[in-house]
């Protein structure tokens, strides 16, 4: 049928345009493909993926094999071209892996190795495989398995490639309709169930060239090689020993041409990788074609890798056994490294296919061995951590060049830390001689001030680790010229190669904290000790816990990398041992007195603020505080007013430091001190003024007669009672000049300040008193020397004006001193180098009230000025306690007033401070019960303690001592339905 196109109207070309003509055909008819034109189809597509197979893909028109399988596909042949894709391949693979068995055999054949095989499944098989022990061309064999699996693979990826291309149109459409595995897909899965998981016993290729290629018949069942766990000894178990026997050369550096070898297992680690990925997924595989293709052999192989197939092949054949392995390695070389007589430890690595493979043959004596090739012996513990440090980083290593997933890097670094690290933690901590705890006994050690018993420990401590040592002097407080604080950096390097090793399994940094605690106890129990049996005085024992902080505060911070619960474990540590007592307060105070009399004495302000901190460093240690602050304070007013502080900047530097630990309350005394001694000294200016302005250059008063008839000068320190120590000391007899000048101050200051009242404290003066003794034998010049004495003493020496020789009761009765401050004073003016009295009894101490005192004439001094030195209370008490014998009644009344002060060294809590504890704690329960009004016992004994820690720390027996002091004065009472619960009475 045609038709012409005419066109309406007049057109350009006048009309003579010849007219267009159309031609309509009819429709083609349709016709179905049938089952021989579908196979004759496929038989032009199977020859093509032989012959890509052949490698000879460039002969191909891709083009036209895609249009015969988009055909196959649209004329509902699918299923046709999907079985015959899968037997084709099948063919293929089956040929390569009975390539690849053959060869192994022949391999096993050549290097003189046994492949058992047959029925008896309680024989286990035994693959003899090199370990690096053996001829050169025995190990370039085992790996040509290896090499052939890995270029085989290489080639069916290739080939699978193109085949994908060829059947694109069958992965869109028939494919997800069915539920198949994608082509690509297909052929690894077939690559994994033919070759990889292909038995030992089937070398078979099975091909039929007769038909084509296409298999219809059933193939003779191959004998199947069966181990002792009745599981088939595939071709993937073996070439999975093989990964494992070449990783295990390369971590004993015996691998030849290493980065070939390793290239070569990362190329098949990748295999398995895309393996696993292509089994993943809920597809109703081919297995009846794989079985129909595949003969008895393979019908067998997929009976015993069923319960496999649920597994990803990567992790069943790979992954378990190179992990077992590598836990295997590291336990057995760890403990050899560590113990004695361990030089035949044999390395077994198994598989999942259970095939036990013994690594090293014959050599696995040495497999053990260091790199130099000697025996493996035990090692040191700091050889041990750089050994394990360079395992550590050859695995990672091992794991980026072989490109594993990071779930297998993370499992293996967790093995590889737990066996060399964890399993052996305490033991590389408590090993003698080297260990942590050995390390930290050296470092602790070094040669410093404070513990006798520190330092002949530290005598024996040896070294730990051996080789050289490199020290370094720091700065350690106190007077810098004869103190310094040594800190081994070497030593504390090695400490922190260790720490850095245990710090990859955080459990395990636990041992070395522990082992930092118990070192820090021990070193602080050894100081405590010795100031219980009076080896050093308070200060040397103060010095040592500086240089003990300083020395553990560089392990925690160099070492430990400041890690906090170090730094915790350290401080829990300190206050451990320091706060068994009262005697660390005392100490610490009695070292600051040392420091700000003499110790900063022209230092900079950068040393002062330095030292300084370093105390404040230990007073947070204290949890005594309020013993801290009675002896600082009692130190610093006799500072104040003896006028002994080497710098007033460093004594309100200390204050200011102070207020900020603890709060005003804590230092409002201490600041009211200095201010109180301000305001002396403005009085004293105008005292001073005052007497100028009388022009009496001659006293009016009888009582001067003693002093020339001249007044005697006095400087009057005027205190607020409240701020400074209570000195609950009656006053002494003073001598009839010094009393009349007192007399007049007191008129002048009444009359100045109404209101007020003064209290004399005689005990806390000084006096300077002129002796005048007679010529030396040969001269007639009388001697004069200017003495800087106490008031005590002045009181004592004016009485020889008079007389030359008086008792002891005599002096007591008419001066009024204590008892204890009479002997430690009379002692101190007997001292050999100060014998300005001679005093009756033999050796130092007082024998009793009828001891003798006389003047000595033949006193002598080099200086005209001469400051008279007080013996210290406990040399005055032992003095006195070796001459008393005889007098019960003194030695007793002295005892009992030391008990009441402040004594130092001391390791009790002094009363005024447990009487203050009493008054601070019934306060802070009122004020919680007066806001809280109803509360337990626990919660109220929780918030005391909280309000109180800034002070001291309440035991909970004191506590309830006080609430039930409370109760009985009717501040508390109990609630009638719990007795455990307390009320407020308003």
């Amino acid at each position: 049928m045609s038709f012409n196109n005419r066109s309406n109207g007049n057109n350009n070309n006048g009309g003579n345009q010849k007219s267009a003509s159309y031609a309509i055909k009819p429709f083609r008819s349709y016709s179905q493909m049938d089952q021989t034109s579908a196979l004759t189809t496929f038989q032009s597509l199977a020859s093509a993926m032989d012959e890509i197979h052949n490698r000879n893909a460039s002969t191909l028109s891709f083009e036209e094999l895609y249009r015969n399988a988009y055909n196959l596909v649209l004329h509902k042949h699918g299923n046709l071209l999907y079985e015959g894709i899968t037997e084709r391949l099948t063919v293929h693979l089956r040929r390569c892996g009975g390539r690849l068995v053959r060869l192994q055999r022949d391999i096993h054949s050549g290097s003189g190795g046994v492949l058992k095989s047959g029925g008896d499944a309680s024989k286990k098989t035994n693959l003899a495989i090199g370990s690096g022990g053996g001829s050169g061309s025995d190990s370039l064999l085992q790996y040509r398995l290896l090499e052939e699996l890995s270029k085989a693979w290489t080639e069916h990826r290739i080939t699978m490639v193109m085949v994908r291309d060829i059947f694109m149109y069958m992965d869109r459409t028939y494919v997800p309709q069915q539920r198949k595995r994608p082509v690509y897909d297909l052929g690894l899965w077939l690559f994994r169930r033919v070759v990889w998981e292909r038995s030992m016993g089937d070398d078979e290729d099975c091909i039929d060239e007769a038909s084509g290629g296409l298999i219809h018949h059933a193939m003779p069942a191959a004998v199947a090689v069966v181990n002792n766990n009745n599981s088939l000894t595939t071709l993937g178990n073996v070439a999975s020993t093989l990964l494992l026997q070449v990783i295990h050369q390369d971590r004993l550096d015996r691998l030849d041409d290493a980065p070939q070898r390793m290239a070569l297992l990362r190329s098949l680690v990748q295999m398995l990788l895309e393996l696993a990925h292509a089994s993943n997924g809920a597809y109703a595989d081919a297995a009846s074609s794989f079985r129909r293709g595949g003969g008895g052999a393979a019908a067998a192989a997929a009976a015993a890798s069923n319960s496999g197939n649920n597994m990803p092949v990567y992790e069943r054949d790979f992954e378990e056994a190179f992990l077992g392995e590598s836990q295997d390695f590291y336990r057995v070389e760890s403990t050899s490294r560590l113990s004695h007589g361990i030089s035949s430890e044999t390395t077994n690595i198994s598989g999942s296919s259970g095939s036990s493979n013994n690594m090293g043959g014959a050599n696995t004596n040495n497999d053990n061995d260091d790199d130099d090739g000697k025996p493996a012996a035990k090692y040191s513990a700091m050889e041990y951590v750089h050994r394990a440090q360079s395992r550590l980083q050859e695995e990672l290593v091992r794991a980026s060049t072989l490109d594993l997933p990071a779930s297998t890097r993370a499992a293996l670094l967790r093995i590889v830390e737990t066996e060399l690290i964890e399993r052996h933690a305490r033991t590389l901590v408590e090993m003698e001689g080297s260990g942590f705890a050995s390390i930290l006994k050296v470092v602790a050690s070094s040669p410093a001030f404070g513990s006798v018993a520190a330092a002949s420990a530290a005598g024996g401590g040896g070294s730990g680790g051996g080789g050289s040592s490199r020290m370094m002097m720091m700065p350690a407080g106190g007077n810098s010229s004869e103190s310094s604080v040594v800190i081994d950096h070497e030593r504390i390097k090695d400490l922190a190669s260790m720490y850095e090793l245990f710090s990859r399994v955080p459990s395990s940094v636990n041992h070395l904290r522990d082992a930092l605690s118990e070192r820090i106890k021990i070193d602080g129990r050894a100081l405590v000790k010795d100031q219980e049996n009076n080896v050093a005085p308070p200060a040397a024992f103060v010095k040592g816990i500086l240089a003990m902080r300083e020395r553990f505060h560089a392990v925690v911070t160099d070492a430990m990398k400041g890690e906090k619960k170090a730094q915790k474990r350290m401080k829990e540590s300190f206050e451990d041992f320091l706060n068994a007592d009262a005697r660390a307060a005392n100490c610490l105070a009695v070292y600051v007195d040392e420091l700000l009399r003499v110790g900063l004495r022209g230092a900079d302000e950068r040393k002062v603020s330095a030292e300084l901190d370093r105390v404040i460093v230990i007073f947070r240690y204290l949890s005594d505080k309020d013993v801290f602050e009675a002896y600082y304070k009692n130190h610093l007013a006799k500072r104040l007013l003896g006028n002994k502080s080497g710098s007033e900047e460093a004594e309100r530097a200390m204050v200011s430091l102070l207020k900020a630990e603890c709060g005003y309350q804590f230092t409002s005394k201490l600041e009211g001190m200095f201010n109180d001694m301000r305001i002396s000294k403005e009085t004293a200016e105008k005292y001073r003024s005052h007497k100028k302005s009388l022009n009496n250059a001659v006293s009016n008063d009888t009582r001067d007669a003693e002093n020339g008839g001249k007044p005697v000068d006095v400087e009057v320190s005027v205190l607020t009672t409240g701020y400074w120590p209570s000195q609950n000391v009656a006053p002494c007899i003073l001598p009839p000049a010094v009393k009349a000048a007192m007399d007049r101050f007191q008129k002048y200051y009444l009359n100045t300040y109404t209101g007020r009242k003064l209290s004399w404290q005689t005990s806390t003066g000084s006096a300077e008193i002129r002796a005048t003794l007679p010529p030396q034998k040969g001269s007639s010049k009388t001697r004069r020397h200017d003495l800087s004495v106490t008031t005590y003493q002045m009181c004592i020496l004016v009485l020889f004006n008079t007389r030359d020789s008086l008792t002891l009761k005599q002096i007591r009765d008419e001066t009024n001193i204590p008892e204890d401050e009479l002997r430690r004073h009379l002692v101190s003016l007997c001292t050999p180098k100060h014998r300005i009295l001679r005093k009756g009894s033999k050796g130092k101490g007082i024998s009793g009230d009828d001891d003798t005192f006389t003047y000595n004439a033949d006193y002598t001094s080099k200086m005209t000025r001469v400051k008279v030195p007080m013996v210290s209370m406990r040399d005055a008490s032992s003095a006195s306690a070796g001459g008393a014998k005889g007098n019960g009644s003194a030695s007793a009344a002295g005892g009992a007033s030391k008990s009441a002060g402040l004594v130092d060294g001391s390791a009790s809590v002094p009363l005024s401070v447990e009487e203050d504890r009493r008054h601070l704690l019934e306060a802070a329960i009122v004020r919680i019960m007066k806001a809280r009004k109803v509360l337990n016992h626990n919660d109220l004994v929780a918030e005391v303690t909280r309000q109180l820690s800034g002070r001291f720390l309440p035991p909970p027996q004191f506590v309830k001592k006080r609430v039930e002091s409370l109760i009985e004065r009717e501040y508390l009472e109990r609630d009638e339905a719990d007795r455990r619960v307390y009320r407020y009475m308003a």
